[in-house]
């Protein structure tokens, strides 16, 4: 069977052109079919964008990350996020969502500070409305928040099967609630980790096309591989692992994965 791996979270805006090459090579010699890239701000969602105009697999998302967002989203920001994201090049809106915890690079913490929160989540409902709006997907950032945004989505309605929630890390009760919506869950190299037990029982136990796959590259490294930069090429490895999960045969498993990243993205 031809393979037909998909990464539906990458940041390769945030590679070199040389890094960045050498890295769409190795994805196209593992299977990858298709990886969708996404903007956490301006400067990143127009770099995802001119990447998905100079490569036919590259898909673009663009969009304000709630790191980004908790500080407030300003006039500009928003009026060019808007004005990129009508642009025929664009496959999505994301990544956006909310993150109750912390920025684990500045070392921001959010739990402890309301209105940070708050302007994540006005941020979150203006690009809800956005993809819905312009009839794209939605990809979302969810960390210690998913009851939080299970709610703003049952607010909101209409368009959320078009949403995916990335690296999903939620319980098996959030996650069978998502999929009773008809929210694609994601699952990224964490679950290459020892400690992945609970989230491969929600992936084994979740329907089937709910499911997708990412690598959140070059975030996220493998188990083993903490000091390298995670790449595209490792969602073979993710297959794998939830292939073995749900007693599947992963080029069947892999083949199920492409039909869902086909559907969310309407390819």
């Amino acid at each position: 069977m031809e393979k037909k791996l998909t990464d539906v979270h990458t940041h390769l805006e945030q590679l070199g052109d040389e890094e960045r090459e050498r890295v769409l090579t190795r994805a196209r010699n593992a299977g990858l079919t298709w990886i969708v890239t996404s903007g956490m701000d301006l400067e990143t969602s127009s770099r995802a964008v001119h990447l998905a105009q100079d490569h036919k697999d590259v898909l673009a998302m663009v969009g304000v990350h709630p790191w980004n967002a908790a500080s407030g989203v300003k006039s500009d920001l928003r009026e060019g996020i808007e004005s990129i994201a009508r642009g025929e090049t664009v496959s999505g809106i994301g990544e956006t969502g909310l993150d109750f915890i912390d920025n684990v690079f500045s070392g921001v913490t959010y739990h402890d500070n309301e209105d940070l929160k708050h302007n994540q989540e006005e941020a979150f409902r203006w690009q809800f409305s956005l993809a819905k709006n312009l009839r794209l997907p939605l990809l979302v950032h969810s960390r210690g928040a998913n009851k939080r945004l299970i709610s703003i989505l049952r607010e909101e309605g209409g368009h959320v099967r078009k949403t995916a929630v990335h690296n999903f890390e939620g319980t098996m009760k959030e996650a069978h609630q998502l999929a009773d919506m008809g929210i694609y869950l994601s699952f990224g190299t964490a679950v290459t980790y020892p400690d992945a037990g609970r989230v491969l029982q929600v992936a084994k136990n979740i329907p089937l096309d709910c499911i997708l796959t990412e690598t959140d590259s070059p975030y996220m490294p493998m188990y083993r591989s903490q000091s390298e930069k995670n790449e595209p090429a490792n969602v073979m490895y993710v297959v794998r692992i939830l292939a073995q999960a749900r007693s599947m045969d992963p080029d069947e498993l892999a083949d199920a994965l492409y039909r869902n990243c086909l559907s969310l993205f309407s390819l």
